[in-house]
Formats: structure tokens, sequence, C-alpha cells
């Protein structure tokens, strides 16, 4: 179960790997977002989304996107 768990992890990041950044990026990435999800409500996590890569290439600011639908996709452990 573990390792299915570990693949998991690395098909959700696996757009910005592919883009080009270094795990340490999307782990201040995930971070910024899990962070305003928290203390921010509604539309300011949706701009929030955009904004944390909004000065990033395009490519990147598409996997991140990428990387957000992953997101949704995951289903929450039982």
């Amino acid at each position: 179960m573990e390792s299915l768990a570990r693949d998991d992890h690395q098909w959700v990041v696996q757009p910005l790997l592919d883009a080009g950044l270094q795990l340490d990026e999307i782990r201040s990435l995930v971070f910024g977002l899990a962070f305003q999800g928290v203390v921010s409500e509604g539309r300011e996590v949706l701009a929030c989304i955009r904004d944390l890569v909004a000065d990033r290439p395009a490519e990147v600011r598409a996997a991140w996107s990428e990387v957000v639908h992953r997101l949704f996709l995951l289903e929450p452990p039982t």
C-alpha cells in the first residue's frame, strides 16, 4: 500500500518535474497552496492558485494547473 501512495504522489507532481522544477520548488508551491487553503476561503484560494506561479514561464503555469487538477482527482484516504 505504501508504494501506491508514493506512486500517487509522483503522479501528482510529475508535470512540474517535467517542466524542470526541483523538489524544493514543488514543495514550496504545494505548501503555499495548502497554507492559503487553511487561512483563506472561496475565491481567495482560487486566485492564490494562479498567483503562486504568476511569475513563472507558461510551461510551469500549465504544469501547475495540471497538478492542481490531479490533486482534486485523488481520493481521500479511508
